[in-house]
């Protein structure tokens, strides 16, 4: 016993457990297995759930920590790099309004709600302030409150389509991040400040309008996309890999081959084969069916 309550017990992957007082953080209980490992985790599974290591442990639970170079670690690198994006537009765009913004396979999106789309050139001044985010190095904050006290937070930063969504939530208690002067409505997790992304391992890829929560009837928001890795290499190597792709589009071949063409008057959809494009297509043809009389 310790403080009047029970410990609680920790089952690890290596089949051992440890014991611990009811309350601790995650971060908590990696430092009472090792300093290394408290240094270096980044987030933890909680009963196969993604967890923030600031988040408490209450009862009995069976954890695995992440560190740097998992899948887990870098998808909570790109949730972080999603709110230094949009700490970033809220700077150089104080009336935008924040949607949401998950981390995705190879990158990240951040939804948001402004008068006109924006352009390349606002792209690259977010990135700059991006990295001026980063420089600063901000600790990230974990708050846990009462749904009134989020709403006032929300309500003092004009954000209602996070209004919206907090509406939505049935939870008592309300977890929201801040790092500097930004804070979001978020469960998380998160790095443990705004340093630990790098300045020159991310970037923003391209902005698309969607809907606000998908709906055609809702306002058309502006989504940008972007992607962040743990090295600059790895950002130039998924780069490269995304070139390739682009160069390999059918979309661009045809045209750059002179195979095939659409007119919309002729109907969607519909295509004009040009001299190479019928001859590449009879010689698939005939290949097919090759295979077909030899079955």
């Amino acid at each position: 016993m310790e403080g009047g309550k029970s410990m609680i017990h920790i089952s690890l992957p290596d089949g051992s457990k440890l014991e611990i007082a009811p309350g601790a953080s995650l971060a908590e209980v990696a430092e009472a297995i090792g300093p290394g490992l408290a240094k270096a985790a980044v987030c933890a599974h909680v009963d196969g759930t993604l967890r923030d290591l600031r988040e408490r442990v209450n009862e009995d639970a069976t954890v695995t920590f992440f560190t740097r170079g998992s899948q887990e670690a870098l998808s909570v690198l790109r949730h972080t790099t999603t709110h230094i994006m949009a700490q970033a537009v809220k700077r150089l765009f104080p009336e935008a309004q924040l949607g949401i913004g998950p981390a995705i396979e190879d990158g990240f999106y951040y939804d948001f709600g402004v008068e006109e789309p924006f352009t390349p050139e606002q792209l690259a001044s977010i990135e700059d302030e991006m990295r001026r985010i980063i420089a600063s190095a901000y600790p990230i904050e974990r708050l846990e409150v009462s749904k009134a006290e989020a709403e006032k937070i929300l309500s003092d930063n004009n954000e209602l389509l996070k209004l919206e969504l907090l509406a939505d939530l049935e939870d008592e208690m309300i977890t929201m991040f801040k790092q500097g002067e930004f804070i979001d409505l978020c469960r998380g997790p998160h790095l443990k400040n705004t340093g630990e992304v790098k300045k020159d391992a991310f970037k923003l890829l391209s902005v698309a309008g969607a809907y606000w929560r998908g709906d055609e009837s809702r306002p058309m928001l502006q989504r940008i996309y972007g992607t962040a890795w743990e090295s600059k290499k790895d950002l130039a190597s998924y780069l490269e890999r995304l070139e390739q792709i682009e160069a390999r589009d059918h979309r661009k071949l045809i045209k750059q081959l002179d195979l095939v063409s659409f007119h919309e008057e002729a109907g969607a959809g519909l295509a004009y084969w040009h001299p190479k494009g019928g001859r590449m297509r009879v010689i698939i043809e005939d290949y097919w069916r090759k295979l077909h009389y030899q079955g």
